[in-house]
């Protein structure tokens, strides 16, 4: 790997960092974070597993190291073993043939992508609303931490992702009402005491830059396209909020326009931002500047983590 990470032919990407007022050395860590071939990390579903110590015994006997993630419940970090397809190359284990992964006991699942709903902190009871769904991490999650026992509903608009939706779902044990279609047709009436909108969007905290078909891809088109979308699902969401009620607002990129305009255009539409702030432990990673520090949670990629936005709203 370059010293340098911006001594890459990453052009585009490079000058829509610089126009998120990121530093030429926060460039660096961000390319050389997308360049690290990830660990496989997973977590626990409390619906599905009844003994975790006998999980984790399972997974020694097969070799497999792993640490816990001490900054989520229920979280582990393989230590050795980096899934691609359902296979790794260097031991030979085919993951998806595992009993635990067939049953659902675990589910493999970026740490990045688990943290919105640690943001959202779901209870017992609750109405909540998944706004984009697919394929379901975040859903089985709220599922897995509330043990079945919330109120949830999850929408997705696009036919082949609902299907793998509701398989997750299913797979998980996870309970949830699922209706395939625009999460802004839905109707005003439905009102919710949290929302999760893990917004659609350019993926620039997870692109594979060691691929130039990247580029194909993440283009000023497609960053245009997302802003669209996620300023119309955000207004949406106000009106399906009780007043007083939670939204969290996630994106897995790191684009100003992306997220701090996003809530910026929030904040104009009613919303009030409330502080965000998760226990940050040096030894599993680091999270990146934020402009207002303990307010947005802005995750720079490496090997744990994929890049990542989550910022919490609350309705006046």
């Amino acid at each position: 790997m370059k010293d340098n990470a911006m001594n890459t032919d990453n052009d585009f990407l490079i000058k829509k960092l610089k126009e998120s007022d990121y530093s030429d050395e926060q460039i660096n860590l961000i390319i050389k974070g997308l360049l690290e071939e990830k660990l496989t990390t997973f977590r626990i579903n409390n619906i599905k597993c009844n003994n975790k110590e006998k999980l984790l015994q399972v997974f020694k006997d097969l070799g497999l190291k792993y640490s816990a993630c001490k900054s989520i419940n229920d979280a582990y970090i393989f230590d050795n073993y980096k899934v691609k397809d359902g296979f790794d190359s260097k031991t030979g284990l085919k993951f998806d043939k595992f009993a635990f992964y067939q049953n659902g006991e675990i589910y493999v699942q970026s740490l990045s992508s688990m943290l919105p709903v640690l943001v959202l902190d779901p209870e017992k009871k609750e109405n909540i609303l998944d706004m984009c769904a697919a394929p379901g991490g975040k859903t089985t999650m709220i599922c897995s931490v509330c043990n079945n026992k919330v109120n949830l509903t999850a929408v997705e608009i696009h036919k082949d992702r609902f299907d793998k939706l509701n398989y997750n779902l299913k797979k998980q044990g996870a309970n949830a009402i699922t209706f395939n279609m625009n999460a802004i047709d839905l109707d005003d009436m439905f009102k919710f005491d949290k929302i999760l909108l893990d917004a659609p969007c350019s993926g620039s905290g997870t692109l594979d830059i060691s691929n130039n078909r990247y580029k194909k891809v993440f283009t000023e088109e497609l960053i245009n396209k997302c802003v669209k979308t996620q300023k119309k699902l955000i207004k949406k969401s106000y009106k399906l909020l009780k007043s007083g009620g939670v939204l969290i607002y996630s994106t897995c990129s790191l684009l100003k326009e992306e997220n701090e305009n996003i809530v910026d255009y929030a904040l104009e539409n009613g919303y009030k931002i409330d502080f965000c702030k998760i226990k940050n432990d040096k030894k599993d990673y680091s999270f990146g500047s934020s402009v207002n520090d303990n307010v947005y949670i802005k995750i720079f990629p490496d090997k744990y983590w994929e890049g990542f936005f989550i910022a919490k709203l609350i309705k006046t």
